[in-house]
């Protein structure tokens, strides 16, 4: 293995997970201050009657997705970018090898089916 790639793999890999701890220590330092949330009204409602009891039920969920839906945009997104972070590594050290028998089994583990990888 040549030099470069003994320090591109541990690049590469620190990449990975510097970028996700660092957002989740910037949610973490929000966690920390008061929770977001929401009031949710129900003095309309007869929690006596299931259906009542339904409604509060849907109205409090309602609340929740818009309380966390910042959260879950963060993280869908975090997961994405160490998808690709980690893609393109792969992807890059195997060139960088250019070795036709490591290009030919990469291009084989990471086939696409019907648009989609493996």
């Amino acid at each position: 293995m040549s030099r470069f790639l003994k320090f591109l793999v541990p690049c590469a890999l620190a990449g990975l997970f510097a970028g996700p701890l660092s957002a989740f220590a910037s949610m973490a330092a929000t966690i920390d201050g008061p929770l977001p949330s929401r009031v949710v009204e129900y003095g309309d409602l007869d929690l006596g009657r299931a259906s009542g009891v339904a409604a509060l039920y849907v109205r409090i969920r309602s609340a929740a997705t818009e309380v966390c839906e910042p959260i879950d945009v963060v993280f869908i997104k975090l997961l994405r970018e160490r998808f690709d972070c980690r893609k393109d590594a792969i992807a890059r050290a195997v060139a960088d090898v250019n070795s036709p028998a490591l290009t030919n089994y990469y291009l084989a583990k990471t086939k696409t089916i019907a648009g989609n990888p493996r």
